[in-house]
C-alpha cells in the first residue's frame, strides 16, 4: 500500500500537501495506537476468548470425571440411624402385646465384587471421555483461532480499503479542481466538470462505506480477542499490512499428520470406542451382581415410646448378596440392541469423517496452490496498473487525455491494490486452514497437546 500512496502524493503534490492534514487518514496515522500482529491477536484470544475458556472448562470437567470412584470400583460406607415404633393395637394378631420402640445407629459398608464387568468398562469409558474432552476442546480452540485469523486479516483488509478510498477522494478532488480551472480558462466544458463532480461524490460514498467496514471489522476483532461490550470493543489497532508466509510440507505429509493429530477425526474415533463401551455396559446387566455387605452398630429395645441410645448393645452383621435379574420386561435386551445400533452408526460416521477430512485436505491444497499463482499475477498487475496511472496522469495534466480515461486508470490502480491485498490475505488464510486440517495449527502456541 505504501508505494501506491507515495505514487499518488508525488503525482499530485500541489493538492495532496494541502489535503493531507485533514480527514481520517491523518488522524489514523498520526495517533499513537497499539500495534497488533497476528501472533499477538492469537495469544490474546487463547487467554481471554470466552468460547476458548468454556472449551477448557468442559475439558476440565471431562478430566475430573476420570476416577475409579465415579465408576463404582470403590467400597461404599454410610452411617444409618433409625427409630421404629410398634403398637400392637387391640384385637390384632401380633405376637407382641406391648408397645415398643427400637432405636439403632449403624455403620454399613458394601462392595461390589462382580457386576458383569460393568464397573470396569464404565471406568474405561470415563478415561475415553477424558480424552474426548481434550480433543473436542482443541477442535473448538482451533475453530476460534481460525475465526480470529479471519477477523484479523479482515480488519487489515478494511484498513487498506479505507486508505485506498481516501486516496481516491484526494485524486478525485484534484481532478475536479483541475476541471474547474480548465473550464474557467476555456479549455474544458461543463460536461467534464459535472463528470468529475459525479466521480468525486461516488468516491465520498465509497469512503463512508469503507469507514463503516473498518469500524465493523475492528469491533468483530475486539470481541474475538475477549473484550467485553463497552470496554475497548471500538478500539483500533495498527495492523501490519505485511504477511509472512510459511513453507508447507508436501500434501502426503499433511495427510499423514492429519490422520494422526486432526482433532475432529480423532474425536470421531473416540466416539466409536465410547459407543462400543456403552454396548458392553448394557450387556453387563444380563449377568448376576455379587456384593459384600457388613455393618457395625448400636441398638436398643425399649418398651413404650422411649427414644434414646442409653443402654444400647453393640452388634455386627455381614453377608454376601447375589442379585440376578431374571426378567425385567426385556429392558436390558432392548437397551443392548439400541447400543449396538448406535455403535454401528458411530463407525459409519467415523468413515465419513475420514472421507471428509481427505476431501478437505485435497480441496484446501488445490486452493492454496492456486492462491499462490493468483498472488503472483496480482503482484505483476499492480506494477502495470501503477505505470498506466502515472502515464495517464501526465497526459491528463497536459490536456492530452480525457477525464474518463483518467478515471478508468485511477479505478484500475485502486482495484489492483485491493485485489493484491485480498489475494495476500486469502493465501495466508488458506495456509492456516491446511495447518488446522493437519493438526499443526496450535503447535507454535504449545497447546496442540491439550
Amino acid at each position: 500500500m505504501v508505494p501506491f500512496v507515495l505514487c499518488i502524493f508525488f503525482a499530485l503534490a500541489p493538492v495532496a500537501s494541502s489535503a493531507a492534514g485533514s480527514g481520517d487518514f491523518a488522524t489514523i496515522d498520526s495517533t499513537a495506537i497499539e500495534r497488533l500482529t497476528l501472533e499477538d491477536a492469537l495469544i490474546r484470544a487463547l487467554g481471554h476468548n470466552t468460547d476458548i475458556q468454556v472449551a477448557r472448562g468442559e475439558e476440565e470437567i471431562a478430566r475430573n470425571s476420570v476416577h475409579i470412584g465415579n465408576a463404582g470400583l470403590l467400597p461404599k460406607l454410610s452411617a444409618v440411624s433409625s427409630v421404629s415404633w410398634h403398637d400392637p393395637g387391640k384385637g390384632g394378631l401380633s405376637t407382641s402385646s406391648v408397645e415398643s420402640t427400637t432405636t439403632a445407629a449403624e455403620l454399613q459398608a458394601s462392595y461390589t465384587l462382580f457386576d458383569g464387568f460393568g464397573s470396569i468398562r464404565t471406568f474405561t469409558r470415563l478415561k475415553n471421555s477424558g480424552r474426548l474432552g481434550t480433543l473436542k476442546a482443541r477442535e473448538r480452540i482451533e475453530s476460534v483461532v481460525m475465526d480470529v485469523a479471519r477477523a484479523y486479516y479482515g480488519a487489515a483488509n478494511s484498513v487498506e480499503e479505507l486508505h485506498a478510498s481516501m486516496q481516491a477522494v484526494e485524486i478525485s478532488d484534484e481532478r475536479l479542481r483541475r476541471a474547474k480551472l480548465r473550464r474557467d480558462y476555456g479549455q474544458a466544458n461543463t460536461q467534464e466538470v459535472l463528470s468529475a463532480e459525479v466521480d468525486a461524490n461516488n468516491d465520498q460514498v465509497t469512503l463512508l462505506n469503507a469507514r463503516l467496514g473498518r469500524e465493523t471489522a475492528m469491533r468483530r476483532l475486539n470481541v474475538l480477542l475477549g473484550h467485553r461490550v463497552g470496554h475497548r470493543v471500538g478500539h483500533h489497532y495498527a495492523i501490519a499490512d505485511s504477511v509472512v508466509f510459511s513453507a508447507l510440507p508436501p500434501l502426503d505429509s499433511l495427510r499423514v499428520s492429519a490422520l494422526v493429530t486432526n482433532a475432529g477425526y480423532l474425536a470421531s474415533g473416540g466416539e466409536v470406542l465410547d459407543q462400543r463401551l456403552l454396548m458392553l455396559i448394557a450387556r453387563s446387566e444380563q449377568y448376576p451382581e455379587v456384593s459384600l455387605q457388613a455393618g457395625w452398630g448400636l441398638s436398643r429395645y425399649a418398651a413404650g415410646r422411649d427414644i434414646g441410645l442409653n443402654g444400647t448393645t453393640p452388634g455386627t452383621s455381614g453377608g454376601v448378596v447375589v442379585n440376578w435379574p431374571i426378567f425385567n420386561g426385556r429392558q436390558t435386551a432392548i437397551k443392548t440392541e439400541n447400543a449396538r445400533i448406535a455403535w454401528l452408526n458411530s463407525r459409519l460416521r467415523h468413515d465419513r469423517a475420514l472421507q471428509q477430512l481427505l476431501l478437505e485436505l485435497r480441496d484446501g491444497w488445490d486452493a492454496w496452490s492456486i492462491s499462490r499463482d493468483v498472488l503472483r499475477f496480482e503482484e505483476r498487475n499492480i506494477e502495470s496498473a501503477r505505470l498506466n496511472f502515472q502515464r495517464t496522469r501526465e497526459l491528463y495534466v497536459l490536456g492530452q487525455s480525457t477525464g474518463t480515461t483518467f478515471r478508468e486508470a485511477q479505478l484500475n490502480l485502486i482495484k489492483a491494490e485491493k485485489s493484491r491485498a485480498g489475494a495476500r490475505y486469502d493465501r495466508k488464510l488458506r495456509e492456516l486452514e491446511l495447518l488446522r486440517l493437519s493438526g499443526r495449527l496450535l503447535t507454535p502456541f504449545g497447546t496442540a497437546g491439550r
